[in-house]
């Protein structure tokens, strides 16, 4: 008879390297699921192309009085669209967070029933909220940003909070700090 101990080992070894794989995988795809569905829904404005061999001209001539005015007009058009640029990146900040704090809670919610699912599903809201946090940042609006990095913060708190303190076990304890008891006036067997 064979000894099949190292062939289970071995099975649980690699169930939890395809369960770790698939979680990271999972998250990533949720993750470029949202920001590729809020650039199709909401797209950002086009950037403006400057005047065709004006940019090059600038470098080794003076540009003529007509080339002055095409240029001037490019860098207006230039200004706008980094004004809306800023305004779609605070836009693309807040919508983000509102799927990823979506993307948390099914992930509460899936946790106890589907562990693997659930990771997967935090892993996403998680890495969605980081893209949140980074439009945010690049809006330069500080009040957005400030309110999205406040969200994000108290979300990751709470996670943290409840899934690594707060967490109940299989037999229905709670994990952390231990729970004061009711006393039995000594009457346990090992105070006798």
């Amino acid at each position: 008879m064979q000894d099949h101990t190292e062939d289970r080992a071995e099975d649980r070894t690699d169930g939890r390297i395809l369960r770790t794989v698939y979680t990271f995988f999972l998250g990533v795809l949720l993750a470029l699921f949202v920001g590729l569905g809020v650039a199709t829904v909401h797209p950002g404005p086009e950037e403006p192309v400057p005047p065709p061999g004006i940019a090059m001209a600038r470098e080794t001539r003076e540009l003529s009085p007509e080339e002055q005015q095409q240029w001037a007009a490019y860098e207006r058009e230039w200004e706008a669209w980094e004004d809306e640029f800023l305004d779609h990146s605070r836009d693309v900040g807040v919508v983000t967070l509102v799927a990823s704090v979506a993307l948390l809670a099914a992930s509460l919610a899936v946790e106890r029933r589907r562990a693997v699912l659930g990771q997967g599903i935090l892993l996403g809201g998680l890495f969605t909220l980081l893209h949140s946090v980074v439009r945010s940042l690049i809006s330069q609006d500080t009040v957005a940003s400030f309110a999205v990095v406040t969200v994000a913060l108290v979300v990751v708190l709470y996670l943290g909070y409840r899934r690594f303190v707060d967490r109940p076990t299989p037999a229905g304890d709670r994990w952390g700090p231990p729970r004061p008891l009711a006393s039995d006036n000594g009457k346990h067997p090992s105070r006798r």
